[in-house]
């Protein structure tokens, strides 16, 4: 029998509930920009629960660490802005259901997409 190896999140605080990311907390826009800590799962929220909102600028995040994103209402969607200030991603990408899901990892400068499900 294959052992499977858990992959090591030096972020994740142990016995957390939701897994190794948590069990994801609410964030909201402010004026296209929200604030997030490594190896958390945020649920975005739009500004004002707006029908729709950009995020343009996420703070918080030294070289090297991450963080995941999902909507957190499948009535509103959250568009993340490749270019505009410190997200470089595959374009703009909209997040309308609450499982699509995008994890990003700080180069220092700009947040890159490590991986998405939108």
């Amino acid at each position: 029998m294959v052992e499977r190896i858990k992959p090591y999140n030096k972020y994740a605080s142990s016995g957390s509930s939701g897994g190794e990311w948590g069990s994801g907390e609410i964030v909201t826009i402010s004026g296209g920009v929200i604030t997030v800590e490594a190896g958390k799962w945020y649920k975005v929220e739009t500004e004002g629960l707006a029908a729709s909102d950009d995020l343009d600028t996420i703070n918080g995040l030294s070289a090297g660490e991450e963080a995941m994103l999902s909507a957190n209402n499948d009535a509103r969607t959250v568009v993340l802005k490749n270019g505009v200030d410190n997200l470089s991603i595959r374009g703009d990408i909209s997040m309308n259901d609450v499982i699509d899901r995008i994890r990003l990892i700080s180069d220092g400068t700009n947040l890159v997409e490590a991986s998405s499900r939108p």
